[in-house]
């Protein structure tokens, strides 16, 4: 039987710890840079990622700490103490109705029995309007849970439940917080030492390129099915 469980309290270390883990396992699904694992720039962009959620889960129940909470999946039969899924938003500025998806995830082998739409409905019920932003490929998945094609928001696509207020917004990690911390840095020497300095530099611009890509990919995506003008 999967068990859903909230957290808008202090999350427990050792959860916490579960859920930057399956966020690490699934970076390419789950930041923005879309990085593959085999790429130069993957392990930085997997630290990135994780000081992200971290810093996310460490700010639930914190005064201060924009009213988020996490939604968390268990297989108490099969695999009782095992994360299996997890969902993590935070309310828009001022809203008790309108809330923004931040990430979310589900273990592979669980997939495709309603873990994750039984997260989405779970907060859904708490807020009945939610924003998230999700690659193009994703988008079939979020419309047969009841959301629909807003705009294009960077590499990804933003998709809402109900319309929320313009003056409502999502508070955004600024994530050159982390760019000086010791793990960041020691992962860049790691890949210099790795694949040395102009296949680091040429991964840089690649990664630049990438995410161009998958905001063409986004901008023409959201036109198409809204309608509008396709940019060239």
């Amino acid at each position: 039987m999967i068990r859903f469980g909230l957290y808008n309290d202090a999350v427990p270390e050792a959860l916490a710890q579960q859920i930057i883990g399956m966020s690490a396992r699934y970076t390419t699904e789950l930041a923005m840079d879309a990085c593959p694992p085999d790429h130069p720039l993957y392990k930085i962009s997997q630290i990135y990622l994780q000081f992200e959620i971290h810093a996310y889960l460490s700010a639930i129940g914190q005064p201060g700490g924009g009213g988020g909470q996490v939604l968390v999946a268990f297989d108490e039969d099969e695999h009782p103490g095992l994360l299996i899924g997890f969902l993590l938003y935070m309310p828009l500025t001022g809203s008790d109705e309108h809330c923004g998806v931040n990430y979310g995830a589900v273990h592979e082998g669980f997939r495709g029995r309603g873990v994750y739409s039984g997260l989405i409905q779970h907060m859904l019920r708490l807020y009945p309007s939610a924003t998230l932003t999700c690659f193009v490929e994703s988008v079939p998945l979020y419309e047969r849970l009841g959301f629909k094609v807003d705009l294009a928001r960077s590499s990804q696509v933003q998709m809402i439940s109900s319309p929320s207020p313009k003056d409502m917004v999502m508070p955004v990690m600024d994530m050159t917080l982390f760019q000086h911390h010791p793990a960041v840095i020691q992962a860049r020497k790691d890949a210099i030492t790795t694949y040395g300095i102009a296949a680091i530099d040429r991964a840089y611009k690649e990664s630049e390129e990438r995410i161009k890509g998958l905001s063409r990919k986004a901008e023409t995506y959201v036109a198409q099915r809204l309608g509008g003008h396709t940019p060239a």
